[in-house]
């Protein structure tokens, strides 16, 4: 009776100790929360690098935009030094919805040169980390954008109608031609010859009816090219954006009473050669 009662005890402990095993390993395992971040992180580059001035500001802005407007949860402007350049933006956790989409906005402003992201960049909820790399491409000047439409109604003029005339004084000889499209005149070239002078060359370029831009040259007699250029360029609200005056080897700023004296000239010019449409 003795004998068998130690196997019994012996089998009965083993029993009890695979049934604690078994209780732990129902268990469910519990692990430590990671904590919500505070801030959006990380870094900004030029897609093509390129140096920035002293004040140049970088603006970030974190943005809901699952509701419309989009709304701003947080927002800073800084100096950034040179890029590429660290950042972190601070918001407040619980102003953060996960079911809705957030995105970094970035942008660089360097003089009048912006630099901006050309996709969005999400963070936060739906898959998308705290840290992000945004990298920035430029944006056209306002007087960029004045020299590319000018560039593109000087090409544009072979395939417009042409009215042409000429006059002379005692001290010169002017011709000019006036280039018409559907929307009337577009372009006008003035070419006002003063002998062993030398010669100006103007330019005007027209948008809805006003000049967009003003280019004049003048040029040394017997010689081809100028020796002075002056470009004036407004854009669409008729700002004054481009504004350049190389005078030999010096380049400066156009005073805007110059670029005035040119924006006139080229209204008096288009109300009389305006009325002059080829046939």
């Amino acid at each position: 009776m003795q004998k068998l009662a130690l196997p019994l005890l012996i089998a009965s402990l083993a029993l009890a100790a695979c049934g604690q095993s078994n209780n732990s390993a129902n268990q469910p395992k519990t692990t430590a929360q990671a904590p919500a971040p505070t801030a959006v992180t990380g870094s900004v580059s030029l897609k093509v690098p390129a140096p920035v001035g002293a004040g140049t500001e970088l603006k970030l802005a974190l943005a809901d935009v699952s509701v419309k407007p989009e709304a701003i949860i947080a927002q800073s402007t800084t100096n950034p030094g040179q890029l590429p350049a660290q950042f972190s933006l601070s918001f407040e956790p619980g102003k953060i919805d996960p079911n809705h989409l957030y995105v970094l906005n970035v942008t660089v402003k360097d003089g009048e040169r912006n630099y901006v992201a050309p996709r969005q960049y999400p963070v936060l909820t739906k898959g998308s980390a705290a840290k992000v790399d945004v990298v920035l491409t430029p944006e056209p000047t306002p007087s960029e954008k004045v020299e590319t439409e000018y560039a593109g109604l000087q090409r544009a003029v072979g395939g417009m109608k042409r009215a042409e005339g000429a006059s002379e004084d005692e001290a010169s000889t002017t011709a000019w031609d006036g280039f018409f499209d559907k929307n009337g005149l577009r372009y006008i070239r003035e070419i006002i010859d003063f002998g062993d002078k030398g010669r100006n060359n103007y330019f005007y370029a027209y948008r809805d009816g006003k000049p967009f831009a003003v280019f004049f040259e003048r040029v040394p007699a017997m010689a081809e090219r100028p020796n002075a250029v002056t470009r004036a360029g407004w854009d669409e609200a008729g700002t004054l954006v481009l504004k350049t005056k190389k005078d030999g080897g010096t380049v400066s700023v156009l005073a805007d009473a110059e670029a005035k004296t040119l924006y006139d000239r080229a209204v008096a010019k288009y109300d009389v050669i305006s009325k002059k449409t080829p046939k």
